[in-house]
């Protein structure tokens, strides 16, 4: 059987047609897929159109918008060779660094940034709509930005390093507990050294840590300890 003979125009012909009807075919599977109006089975975008799923999507951003609004952090820092070299100036050098710094400082700041002088060479910045982690990554950044300074009063080559304690609002806290946990903080920010950011839940979690179990050789010598009295 040696079939049917089609002539070469012919068959290019039928080869045109099969190839142009298959790919008319998909383009109409695509579209029905990608139109919101075929129903569920039409695509996975379908829902997104739906008033209520789009009522619940814009009252959930309300709410995070609200939220993160409401929401401040406080940075507790201090400028570490100030404190160590301060006192060995005179007032009016003194006041000239400190307010040079603070306005380098400033500067690096977001609009609505608060930064106030506290005792000694400290100071408090009060960052709104910020949470612990967005509140870590401005210290970052004005660590940065001051590394980057020279002041002759420091010497030409000497890099300025700031040390940070940084919480965020919790549960019911209020303004004075929010700096309180900075303040403490900036205290185990400066025990590591100079140039360092410790924010308020690290030094939490670790307090809130249960006590370790005393290990098998303590608890014998105890033992023995309460025998022989």
């Amino acid at each position: 059987m040696t079939g049917i003979e089609v002539p070469l125009e012919v068959a290019a012909l039928l080869c045109a047609g099969c190839a142009a009807a298959g790919a008319w075919a998909g383009r109409l599977r695509a579209n029905r897929r990608l139109d919101p109006r075929s129903g569920a089975a039409g695509g996975p975008l379908v829902s997104l159109h739906k008033p209520e799923v789009l009522s619940q999507a814009i009252d959930l951003a309300a709410r995070r918008n609200a939220m993160r609004a409401a929401s401040q952090a406080v940075l507790h820092g201090r400028i570490d060779q100030l404190h160590a070299l301060g006192p060995v100036w005179n007032n009016d050098t003194r006041a000239e660094v400190r307010e040079h710094v603070a306005a380098v400082m400033r500067a690096s700041l977001r609009r609505g940034d608060r930064m106030a002088h506290g005792e000694g060479d400290a100071f408090t910045i009060t960052l709104a709509g910020a949470d612990e982690r967005a509140a870590v990554r401005i210290a970052d950044r004005l660590r940065r930005r001051l590394g980057q300074l020279r002041l002759p009063q420091f010497g030409s080559e000497a890099r300025l390093t700031a040390s940070f304690g940084v919480a965020a609002e919790g549960f019911g806290d209020g303004d004075e507990s929010i700096a309180g946990r900075a303040a403490r903080a900036l205290d185990a920010a400066l025990a590591k050294g100079a140039d360092h950011v410790v924010p308020a839940s690290e030094i939490e979690e670790i307090m809130l840590l249960p006590a370790p179990a005393p290990s098998p050789a303590s608890a014998t010598v105890a033992g023995h300890s309460a025998s022989a009295a």
